[in-house]
């Protein structure tokens, strides 16, 4: 009873400090910002949090296998250089080598047993009824010949824990001490209809109650444990160490430039204040040999082409950029995930008449979308979005989604093939990384790593709970830098936004500089979902309310923008430059 009692007052206490306190610290020409729904909402929030941050606290889980901040010791992890040596040696020559490999095959997809990402599935998780495409690992390992080696993994998957990114790492470690590799990383594509390779889209109902009791217990049920599939995650493992080892040793000397295009068009963010990076980053190797080339390419977009909770396996409009590419170009694709946060596709489906990309023309008046060869009647709308929406109904009609989706890889493929604008980088690679740890202050998240959901490398302390995760920050012929980056970050936290807090729910400033600040480069790209899932980060003064938005549910800390913004601040202030 008087547990009961207590947890009466602490939430009238919460109650009303979530609404006084947050009043005093405004400035007063802020206060009009401010709505009653704001106010209620974050009130909820922090009831939510006070109820599941005490049911974490009785509840029955596996953290006594957490070490504590003490005794937290890193294991596999690669912290690259401490010297950025800017200089390009003599003897200097870019090496680069590709492998990939289909990660269905060797199980069976079908068979009721592997269970799709995309959406949270409380009781029941759902199965692929139809497979479109492939779901792969793509790996390409690169050096400028004088130093270490570079190898990055890019998985078809929705989200990647950094304690499989472990076991990957360890996989790895003998051949990577024999061949120089000194550094190991691995990314997802967020697919939101691939097979899982995260947990959070178990039966999560189901495994509350199995692997509550079998902590309960003492491991009587192991077997029952509810977790993403043991054989695909197996299978991904060796299929993914391999494709590292064999990208190594198939590195070439060759000649390595970048580009970019603009696909802005193309580009849509869901969420206020609008800003994404419009570009689509392109590094292309060129053998000396002639033969296959390498392209690595950047852009910030979810894959969400069959909406968030499908049935249908595909590997969305990624794939079909590679495909549009080794048809037309015959080179090796890796196509890598941005800062994503809710930057979604906005379609101009191809004219059905010629099935050539439509032109966009925008003038004072408004956005004009016409065919090329003029098959049908120009479309003109006041904005883009509108453009798109009467362009589409009259060239898609009849067009599966799976349709759409393979015509905008084309679309994207097309405008990555036209890059006119390239420069060529000198043989110089530098890379460092760095831990960051996280305070946990989402108790959903919490409550899954407690329940062995979630792979995430968990610390204990006297406050709760932090999550040990890594930043890392890579050079290319000085001339590009490349921020690698734990989950699906604000773009505005690299590149910078609006700095005002005129978007945030109560008005608070940022405050803090753009990661890209930081860098000496020009071209600057983010390796999203790197080493980590990590969730949704955002600036801090945008936090709104699970109740209210869809990506704060996966927001693990809400103080994660302003820690990784410090944490990119310490790790380039921190190099040291040989030049």
């Amino acid at each position: 009873m008087s547990k009961k009692i207590l947890a009466v007052v602490l939430s009238l206490i919460l109650a009303f400090s979530v609404i006084t306190v947050p009043a005093s610290a405004l400035d007063v020409s802020a206060l009009g910002n401010i709505s009653i729904e704001n106010v209620f909402n974050s009130l909820i929030d922090r009831l939510l949090s006070f109820v599941l941050s005490y049911l974490n606290m009785v509840w029955p889980g596996y953290e006594d296998s957490w070490a504590t901040e003490e005794e937290y010791v890193p294991e596999n992890f690669y912290a690259g250089e401490e010297t950025f040596d800017k200089a390009v040696d003599p003897n200097a020559i870019w090496k680069v080598g590709y492998a990939g490999a289909s990660l269905l095959d060797g199980i069976e997809p079908m068979n009721g047993d592997f269970f799709l990402a995309g959406s949270l599935e409380p009781i029941m998780g759902r199965v692929p009824r139809s497979i479109l495409d492939d779901q792969r690992v793509r790996v390409f390992a690169i050096s400028d010949g004088v130093g270490g080696i570079v190898v990055n993994a890019v998985i078809d998957g929705f989200g990647f824990s950094r304690g499989d990114v472990m076991e990957i790492r360890s996989r790895m470690a003998e051949f990577a001490a024999e061949h120089n590799v000194i550094s190991i990383n691995v990314s997802v594509l967020h697919q939101h209809s691939c097979i899982d390779t995260l947990g959070m889209n178990v039966p999560l109902a189901q495994a509350l109650i199995f692997n509550t009791g079998n902590a309960a217990s003492g491991g009587i049920i192991e077997s029952m444990k509810v977790q993403k599939n043991e054989e695909f995650m197996e299978n991904l493992f060796q299929k993914t160490v391999l494709s590292m080892k064999k990208a190594v040793m198939n590195m070439k000397p060759g000649t390595l430039s970048y580009g970019s295009a603009d696909i802005g068009d193309y580009i849509r963010d869901k969420r206020d204040p609008q800003a994404f990076d419009p570009m689509i980053h392109r590094l292309r190797f060129s053998p000396i040999d002639g033969t296959n080339e390498t392209w690595i390419l950047e852009a910030a977009i979810h894959c969400t082409g069959l909406g968030a909770g499908p049935d249908e396996l595909t590997a969305d409009f990624p794939y079909y950029i590679e495909k549009a590419i080794r048809e037309e170009e015959g080179a090796n694709v890796v196509f890598v995930q941005g800062a994503e946060l809710a930057i979604g596709t906005r379609y101009f489906d191809l004219c059905v008449e010629c099935n050539e990309i439509p032109t966009i023309t925008k003038t004072e008046d408004g956005v004009t979308v016409s065919c090329p060869n003029r098959c049908t009647e120009a479309q003109t709308a006041k904005d883009l979005g509108e453009a798109a929406d009467k362009w589409n109904p009259i060239h898609a009609e009849g067009k599966t989604d799976i349709q759409r989706i393979s015509d905008y890889g084309y679309t994207l493929a097309t405008k990555v093939m036209g890059i006119t604008n390239e420069i060529q980088l000198d043989p110089v690679l530098n890379i460092k990384l760095q831990e960051v740890r996280l305070d946990v202050d989402n108790e959903i998240l919490t409550l899954a790593a407690k329940e062995d959901i979630l792979n995430a490398v968990i610390v204990k302390n006297d406050d709760g709970y932090k999550m040990v995760t890594e930043i890392g920050y890579m050079e290319l012929g000085n001339e590009v830098g490349i921020f690698l980056c734990p989950g699906e970050f604000d773009p505005m936290l690299i590149y910078g936004g609006p700095e005002s807090g005129s978007a945030s729910w109560f008005g608070d400033a940022w405050g803090y500089a753009p990661a890209k600040e930081f860098s000496t480069c020009d071209n600057i790209m983010a390796f999203g979902l790197c080493n980590d899932q990590g969730g949704y980060v955002l600036r801090d003064n945008e936090y709104h309310s699970i109740i209210g938005e869809n990506e704060e549910v996966n927001v693990l800390s809400r103080t994660a923008g302003s820690t990784f913004a410090n944490a990119y601040a310490e790790l380039l202030s921190s190099l040291d430059e040989a030049v």
